[in-house]
C-alpha cells in the first residue's frame, strides 16, 4: 500500500515529526502554502499543488527540483487538490499534517475534505494535540489505558456503540449542536466503536 504525506497551510508540525512520516511515506505532497513550511523545516516535497497564491517565490525556487501543479479552479480548496493527487497516485494511506491551527474557516474545510476523502482512501491528521480519524463504519484500536479521546458527530451520527471506554454508548445518537461525545477515556482493549449512520470522526489526545 503507497503511503502519502501531505503538509496544508496551517500550523506546522516540529521538523521531527515531519521527517519521522516523510521517511517511511512514498510521497510527499505540498498543498499550496505548506510548502513555505516544508522550505523552513528543510525538507523537499515531491509535488506542491494547488492554485499557489500562498506559496512564496523563494520556496519555489529552493524546491526547484519538485513536480508543481498548479490547479487555478476555486471548486475545490489546495488540501482537496492534494488529496486528490494522491488518490490518483494509488495512496491507499494519507497522513495529514499542518492542517489544524489557522484559521477557523480553514479548519472546519479541512475537516470537511478529510471526511469526503476518506471513503477513497484511509486517511489521519495529527497535530501536536493528537490524531483526528474518521469512524468508517468500524473501528478497533489499541490505546494506553488512560488516554483521552472524544467522538466528534459533522453530521446526526445514529447507532454509535463503543468497548473498552470509561463511558460506552449503546446504539446511541450524537449531534452536532446537539450532543458531543468529547473527554472520554480508555479503560481496556480494543477500544472499537461502530456506527450505523453519519459522519463520525475520533480523536485521540496525545503529543506526536
Amino acid at each position: 500500500m503507497k503511503k502519502a504525506v501531505i503538509l496544508a497551510n496551517g500550523k506546522p508540525p516540529s521538523g521531527r515529526v515531519l521527517n519521522f512520516h516523510v521517511d517511511s511515506s512514498d510521497l510527499f505532497i505540498c498543498a499550496d502554502g505548506g510548502a513555505n513550511a516544508a522550505a523552513a523545516l528543510n525538507v523537499m516535497p515531491q509535488v506542491i499543488i494547488g492554485d499557489l497564491d500562498s506559496v512564496r517565490e523563494a520556496t519555489l525556487k529552493k524546491f526547484s527540483k519538485s513536480k508543481v501543479i498548479r490547479i487555478r479552479e476555486q471548486e475545490s480548496t489546495d488540501l482537496e487538490k492534494a488529496l486528490a493527487f494522491a488518490v490518483a497516485q494509488g495512496c491507499g494511506s494519507i497522513v495529514l499534517l499542518g492542517a489544524t491551527g489557522g484559521r477557523i474557516d480553514h479548519e472546519i474545510g479541512n475537516l470537511s475534505a478529510l471526511f469526503k476523502y476518506s471513503r477513497k482512501t484511509k486517511i489521519i491528521c495529527i497535530d501536536k494535540h493528537g490524531t483526528l480519524m474518521p469512524v468508517a463504519g468500524n473501528i478497533s484500536i489499541e490505546l494506553p489505558a488512560g488516554t483521552t479521546v472524544s467522538l466528534l458527530p459533522l453530521t446526526s451520527c445514529e447507532g454509535i456503540t463503543t468497548t473498552g471506554l470509561r463511558w460506552n454508548l449503546k446504539n446511541e445518537t450524537l449531534k452536532f449542536g446537539l450532543r458531543e461525545g468529547t473527554s472520554n477515556v480508555v479503560e481496556k482493549n480494543p477500544v472499537t466503536v461502530r456506527h450505523r449512520k453519519g459522519a463520525l470522526v475520533l480523536f485521540v489526545a496525545g503529543k506526536q
